[in-house]
């Protein structure tokens, strides 16, 4: 049998031992609470080139096979995927995207002219999978499901250069944890400050948003009901995220398009690990707007497939326009995650993977939003979690059950 605490949870982002001798939580624990408070972590760069990668394969296959009209369609679906992708990410090496650029347009030029012969329509079928390929590409991920009642107008971001916010978010989180039906001691973490000091760098005419950030102090409440051993090494920990800089870009409508964060040099290496792991997927808190006009009373949804440690999680986050003064917006927010079942790395027993079995999240939330600003001006979100998971050691089978429950707040000055 394995010894409990070489199973690790790995929840959202969240990495935490579960040993009783282990006194130093992760500094992964923050990094998670994070990406939920954010609720809008994607797909990196990376993976979503290797995905218009296999789209080019398998037109390469299909013109290979003799079939050219589908191999034009799927050429066409490669150059608009890879199109938006450039366009989402103006800093990812524009050599590779300008000589993939080249070959597809090379490539449809010469399956072009194949595919059209007098009396067949391939070409025009082709042209016109291309085109709905690029519109589902450039689809807004939001869904207006009620436009909310009159006047209503349309809801986009302006904030003007040099703009300056500093946030405060205080972030409290509670763990209990069962393994092979026996439960272990709660865990409660002592409430974490962090402030970030935001500014706006640049708006560019198309209403794209580039902004600054630095993790200006990290620390802990002073909490009598927790251990002090614990309160201190959580302390240590955050002092790695003193001094933490980025830089990110979102659509006046609020999409996240691109986060970078740079570590200090003289980080926990851990922290430094988990950064270079998710740079490219790290998202900002903002709030996703729909492209119609809406009125109070309005409502809709925006849906994402978060990664985390290998796992592939469907978030949906509902919105409602509780209420709209000038350019401030009063929301009330529900969140939904689900996983299927799915084989993920366990961190602590690298080769050894595990069986995700169910994981489900619920929250809500409220805030508030100057349109004028990147970041909302208040919030709150409660969330609770389950997530079950198991692994096989020889013809046993270890199953853990954790839940958890988070609270966040955050100001903005």
């Amino acid at each position: 049998m394995i010894p409990t605490e070489q199973i690790v949870p790995v929840v959202a982002g969240v990495k935490l031992a579960l040993s009783p001798r282990r006194k130093r939580p992760a500094i992964g624990i923050l990094l998670g609470l994070l990406l939920t408070l954010c609720a809008a972590r994607a797909e990196g760069p990376d993976d979503d080139y290797l995905a218009i990668y296999g789209i080019m394969d398998q037109a390469d296959a299909l013109n290979a096979s003799g079939k050219t009209s589908q191999a034009h369609a799927k050429y066409a679906e490669a150059q608009a995927a890879l199109t938006q992708f450039q366009r989402a990410n103006p800093t990812w090496d524009n050599k590779i995207i300008s000589y993939r650029l080249n070959y597809l347009a090379e490539k449809l030029a010469a399956t072009s002219k194949k595919a059209v012969a007098p009396g067949n329509t391939s070409a025009t079928t082709a042209t016109a999978a291309g085109k709905k390929e690029a519109a589902l590409v450039s689809k807004s991920p939001v869904k207006l499901l009620a436009a909310g009642s009159e006047p209503r107008t349309a809801l986009r971001l302006h904030p003007s250069a040099g703009d300056k916010q500093t946030v405060v978010m205080t972030l409290k989180m509670a763990m209990s944890t069962g393994v092979a039906g026996k439960e272990m001691p709660a865990v409660n973490m002592p409430a974490m400050l962090m402030t970030m000091d935001i500014g706006v760098k640049d708006v560019s005419s198309a209403g794209d948003i580039t902004y600054e950030m630095i993790f200006s102090d990290a620390t802990v409440a002073a909490d009598t009901n927790i251990p002090p051993a614990i309160a201190n090494a959580l302390k240590t920990s955050l002092a790695g995220i003193r001094g933490m800089t980025g830089t990110g870009r979102m659509s006046d409508h609020g999409i996240v398009k691109g986060v970078e964060m740079k570590v200090p040099a003289a980080a926990d290496p851990q922290l430094k690990q988990t950064m270079d792991q998710m740079k490219e997927s790290f998202s900002s808190s903002s709030t996703p707007l729909p492209e119609e006009a809406v009125g109070p009373g309005a409502k809709w949804e925006y849906k994402t497939q978060l990664k985390s440690q290998g796992m592939a999680i469907d978030q949906t986050i509902d919105y409602e326009l509780v209420a709209i003064e000038g350019d401030r917006l009063t929301l009330r927010t529900i969140l939904t995650q689900n996983a299927a079942n799915q084989k993920i790395q366990n961190p602590a027993m690298p080769g050894l993977k595990m069986n995700l079995t169910k994981l489900t999240g619920t929250g809500t939330g409220s805030s508030t939003l100057d349109l004028a600003h990147v970041m909302p001006v208040t919030g709150t979100l409660a969330e609770k979690s389950e997530t079950v998971m198991s692994m096989n050691v020889g013809q046993q089978e270890q199953t853990m059950d954790m839940k958890m429950d988070m609270n966040v707040s955050f100001e903005t000055k």
